[in-house]
């Protein structure tokens, strides 16, 4: 009986040390996986705190000029937070960085319908272009940087651009130097410096400054008026087929002169012609102021001219040379091989033109040039075939 109750003893007390023993494995292993936590969200915390650091540090970096770390921000933000990339992308693209600006154009394009975003991705793409050479593209950004098309206003590095295509020969950065230099929007007007662009653009054999040029002359813009160098490069564009020119070209004529509402006529006659409207009314007035004997007459004279200037084959200084000996005007001509300047001016005439034009023309042109002798009323041309024009 004693040895039941010894060995019931025994069993009972290992029971409970088997118990208190896993308790203590129980309460050893809760500890454990406490201390384990603890120290995996330490070091959770301390990665996120270190990360923190070294999102600050990127960010001080990038604030302070840092390009490669603007471009590891931008392309972090990029998976996630494209308006971030998108701002990062730039600030390293206005550091003249190139990989900045493709990710501004891929960004942009990204995010469809939006049409600043388009506005930007344009002007980027334009700027790169312009940095690989390309003069029209470079013109275009210069244009964007001074009117804040795609990107924040910046005048002076946007005529600065404009400048750079322009001494390259860029014709439309030309023309643009020459009216900015007279333009309202411009703090520092340069009359003189616009004349120089225009003549530059003129020798370049663009109409378009050539009118500007003889605008110039004959206003006295930036340079001493001169009537005659302002119609002699007025009229080189109207024989090219500048209906513009020819509009200046006409009215500059009027009341100069015995003749120079005849050549005044011509011209507006021809610019209505060729499709400038404001020529219309113009050469209507003159007409009233001339009769219509004298109109009928130079109609018949202009219209040979609208048949050569449509078909391109007025030769240089043909119709000029023309008008000049056909009015005796003194309106000079270099000579073969010279630019248009204060010497060299060609005192005689060639009569190139005169010949391919029919010589009962002239006696037309004379009967214009005789004044009635009584001044007819004002006509009104409002309604005359010459309307179709």
């Amino acid at each position: 009986m004693n040895t039941i109750g010894i060995a019931i003893g025994a069993t009972g007390l290992s029971l409970i040390l088997i118990f208190v023993w896993m308790i203590s494995l129980s309460i050893r292993k809760k500890r454990l996986e406490a201390e384990k936590k603890a120290r995996e969200e330490a070091y959770r915390k301390a990665l996120e705190r270190q990360r923190d650091e070294e999102r600050k540090e990127r960010l001080y970096k990038a604030e302070s000029g840092h390009v490669p770390t603007m471009l590891y921000l931008a392309k972090e933000a990029e998976r996630s937070n494209l308006r971030e990339a998108l701002f990062w992308y730039e600030k390293a693209a206005h550091n003249e960085n190139i990989t900045g600006m493709y990710g501004i154009v891929r960004i942009c394009q990204r995010i469809r319908d939006d049409y600043i975003l388009k506005e930007k991705a344009k002007f980027w793409q334009n700027y790169i272009r312009g940095q690989e050479g390309d003069l029209g593209a470079k013109y275009e950004t210069g244009r964007a940087l001074v009117h804040g098309r795609g990107v924040e206003v910046d005048v002076s590095k946007g005529i600065a651009m404009i400048q750079d295509a322009a001494e390259d020969q860029y014709i439309d950065a030309i023309l643009f130097m020459g009216d900015w230099c007279v333009s309202k929007d411009n703090i520092a007007p340069a009359p003189g410096d616009s004349t120089y662009w225009y003549s530059k653009a003129a020798k370049l054999n663009s109409l378009e400054g050539m009118m500007k040029l003889g605008i110039n002359y004959i206003k006295g813009i930036g340079i001493a008026a001169d009537f005659q160098k302002g119609v002699y490069w007025l009229e080189r564009a109207s024989e090219k087929g500048h209906a513009e020119a020819m509009y200046h070209a006409g009215q500059a004529w009027i009341d100069r002169g015995a003749n120079g509402n005849a050549i005044a006529y011509i011209w507006l006659f021809l610019s209505a012609f060729f499709g400038y409207e404001p020529a219309k009314s113009l050469r209507d007035q003159v007409g009233g102021r001339i009769g219509v004997d004298s109109v009928v007459g130079l109609q018949s004279l202009s219209k040979p001219l609208q048949k050569k200037i449509s078909s391109g084959t007025v030769s240089k200084h043909s119709i000029i040379r023309a008008l000049n000996k056909l009015y005796k005007r003194g309106i000079p001509v270099p000579k073969k091989g010279e630019a248009m300047d204060d010497e060299g001016i060609a005192d005689n005439v060639s009569d190139t033109l005169l010949d391919e034009l029919d010589g009962s023309l002239f006696d037309e042109a004379s009967a214009a040039e005789t004044p009635a002798e009584e001044k007819p009323s004002a006509l009104n041309f409002s309604q005359t075939s010459m309307d179709k024009f």
